[in-house]
Parts: C-alpha cells; sequence; structure tokens
C-alpha cells in the first residue's frame, strides 16, 4: 500500500472501533431512542468496515469476495437518512403532526439498492453492459443526495426542539438537543464533503488517492467527537422524556396558546405565587428529577395550570422557573467563605445533575462560570472573571 491508502486504512479501521464501541453503549440503554442511534453509528461503522477491508487488501481479494463487500458498503449507508430522522424524531414522541418515521417508504430505496447489489454480487456480468455499469455508478453515488431531505428533516423537527423541552424539564434533557443540532450540522458539512470528493473522482481523468484519505481521516476525527460528545452528554435520551399529560404548546405566543383557558388572571398569579413558595419551603429544586409531572402531583395544580401561570405571569418556562432556585441556591453557596464544598458538590447539591448541566445552565443565566463567580465572590478580584471554567 502507499503511504496514502495506509493512512486511508487506519483512519478507516480506528472508525469502525468507534462505531463498534459507540453501539454497545448506545444498546446498553434499552431505550427506542438509544437503539437508533446505535443503529445510526452502525450503518456508518458497517460501511466503514468494508471500506477498510476494500482499501487494505482489494489487490489480493477474489473477485466474489470484492462484490460482496461492495454490498456492505453501499447498502447501509442508505439507511443513515431515515435512521437520523428517526432519531431526531423519537426524542420528541407526539410533537406536531409528522409522518412515522419508520413508515415503509422511507426505506425503499435502501431495498431497491440492496436487490440491485446483491444481484450484482450472484450475477457479476450485470455490470459488464452499459446499463449495468452506469446504474452501478449512480448508485455508489446517490446516497448523498437521498440523504439530504432526511438531514433538512431532522433539522426542521429541532427547530423548536428546545423550547418545548424546557417547558416540562428543568434538567440536562434540554440541553442535550444542542448536541442533536450540532450531530445534524457535522454530518450535512461531512457529507458535503463526502460529494467534492465524489465529483473530484469522477471528473479528473486520473485517480487521486488524496481525497480519499483526507475524507477517512476527517470521518474518523468526526466520528470520534460526535460519539465522545454525545456520550459525555447522556443524549440517550428515553422516548418517555415527555410528560403525556404535558401538551407541548401549539404556538409561541402566551395569550394565543391559553385563549381557551378558564384560568383568570388572580388565579394565575396565586398559583404562581403558591408554586413560588412551595419551591422555597421544600427545596423541591434540590431534586435532579424534578420535571412538570412532579410538580404538578406536589402542588395540586394540573401541568398545563402550571405552564400558564409561569409563563403568563412570571414570564417564564419550567426550565428558567426551576433552575432560577437552583442558580440562587449555588450562588449563595458558591459566595459563601466557609463553605469547603466543591464546586461540584455545590452543583449536585443544588439539584443539577451533572458538572457539563450545571457549567452551561450557571453561564446562561449569570454570565460567569461557577469558578469565576466563586472567585469573584471571595476575593473582589475583577482577574477572577477570567478565571477557568470548571
Amino acid at each position: 500500500m502507499t503511504p496514502l491508502t495506509t493512512l486511508a486504512f487506519a483512519a478507516q479501521s480506528i472508525t469502525v472501533g468507534i462505531t463498534a464501541l459507540t453501539m454497545a453503549l448506545a444498546l446498553r440503554a434499552g431505550t427506542r431512542t438509544s437503539r437508533l442511534l446505535a443503529a445510526f453509528f452502525g450503518t456508518l461503522g458497517l460501511s466503514m468496515f468494508a471500506s477498510a477491508v476494500l482499501t487494505g487488501w482489494q489487490a489480493w481479494l477474489p473477485v466474489p469476495a470484492v462484490a460482496w463487500l461492495q454490498v456492505i458498503n453501499v447498502v447501509p449507508v442508505y439507511l443513515t437518512g431515515p435512521l437520523l430522522y428517526a432519531y431526531a424524531s423519537s426524542l420528541l414522541p407526539g410533537v406536531a403532526t409528522r409522518p412515522k418515521a419508520w413508515a415503509g417508504w422511507h426505506f425503499l430505496p435502501s431495498a431497491l439498492v440492496a436487490v440491485f447489489m446483491l444481484a450484482l454480487a450472484v450475477w457479476p456480468a450485470l455490470v459488464a453492459s452499459g446499463p449495468g455499469a452506469a446504474m452501478l455508478q449512480v448508485i455508489v453515488h446517490a446516497w448523498v443526495a437521498i440523504t439530504v431531505p432526511y438531514l433538512a428533516l431532522s433539522a426542521w423537527r429541532l427547530r423548536d426542539a428546545p423550547r418545548r423541552l424546557e417547558e416540562v424539564s428543568a434538567d440536562e434533557a434540554s440541553l442535550r438537543i444542542a448536541w442533536l443540532r450540532h450531530l445534524i450540522t457535522v454530518i450535512a458539512v461531512l457529507w458535503l464533503i463526502v460529494g467534492l470528493e465524489r465529483i473530484s473522482v469522477e471528473v479528473s481523468a486520473r485517480t487521486w488517492h488524496w481525497p480519499g484519505a483526507v475524507l477517512a481521516v476527517v470521518m474518523m476525527v468526526v466520528t470520534y467527537l460526535l460519539a465522545w460528545g454525545g456520550l459525555r452528554l447522556g443524549v440517550l435520551m428515553p422516548a418517555d422524556l415527555l410528560d403525556e399529560q404535558a401538551a407541548p404548546a401549539e404556538s409561541a405566543d402566551p395569550a394565543a396558546r391559553y385563549a381557551r383557558s378558564g384560568l383568570s388572571e388572580p388565579e394565575r398569579a396565586q398559583i404562581a405565587a403558591d408554586l413560588g413558595a412551595l419551591m422555597r419551603q421544600h427545596g423541591l429544586h434540590r431534586d435532579s428529577e424534578l420535571d412538570l409531572g412532579r410538580l404538578s402531583e406536589r402542588s395540586g395544580w394540573s401541568p398545563n395550570y402550571i405552564s400558564q401561570a409561569l409563563n403568563q405571569q412570571l414570564g417564564q418556562n419550567f426550565f428558567e422557573f426551576v433552575n432560577g432556585f437552583r442558580i440562587a441556591d449555588a450562588e449563595h453557596c458558591l459566595a459563601d467563605p466557609g463553605d469547603p464544598r466543591s464546586v461540584l458538590d455545590i452543583a449536585l447539591a443544588c439539584g443539577f445533575g451533572s458538572k457539563s448541566t450545571f457549567n452551561t445552565v450557571f453561564k446562561r443565566m449569570t454570565g460567569l462560570t461557577p469558578t469565576a463567580f466563586r472567585r469573584r465572590a471571595l476575593t473582589s478580584d475583577p482577574a477572577g472573571l477570567n478565571g477557568p471554567a470548571v
């Protein structure tokens, strides 16, 4: 192998290992959402496995083996688009109206490609004909174009996901959606690079090895970053994240959203006051699993009434309401010179499920990192504002 093909083979092999590990960890979660994520990474890994074998040993493999490896290489990538869309849809069950992600027609292209590629593996003479060779060329490259609509659909499904999640959840769930948005963006850029690489190969009068090697390295790095970031943030969200009683709002305008509600302004004010008193007296915000359903059970008010009171009376969603108490609690602890606890211990005591969530929410609501806030509060040193994040 040349140095470039060796580099491509090594990058592809590492990518296969990363996707296999990600699949194993995702499957352990046991939810439909995690299985879809595992399937998405699995299709990438299976295709990359075949690519690695073809890159490293194609010259020594018999023709039938190469044909079967082409089946493994081509067919799975046609599944990446539907699987990505199904994963995005599973994060927000029951939100708006949407086509079923698992409808059969979503997988029709991959089924037709599988039939053609299997026929080609059994009867290699098919590609000897002009139409057969042309069809093979189209199939090898067309998956990039077919995936684009699913990227667009996934992005459309996520356009208001954080707002909807923040109506019912105050934990990491509403923050993890950002990872999925990054996933869609990165995959879109990666597909663009793949498309440019395919075009460069087709229009060139000679065989260029460097685009393939660069693409393999980029795929390796991207897969690692996605897997590491996704698993670190715990993106394997359960499908039942949203409480069935808390139907997502159909409008971002509070007045229009609650136009049919019989809740009067004095009643909204009373509910908001009762909720604030309940949070302060019982420290409900310190429960990291507190959601709209649990607050409804403790307060006796329906989830819809709670959401309406928070939105119209306080101008907050559930995320902002609960985390406001958590951040105030954390600020008090961080500014106390007699509190020896670490920032992580304070975060957990105040109701946050992880350090990464605490850092993100604290910076979002105060403009400072927890470490910078503590340093400024304890030393009154403006330079502390530039301290490192925890």
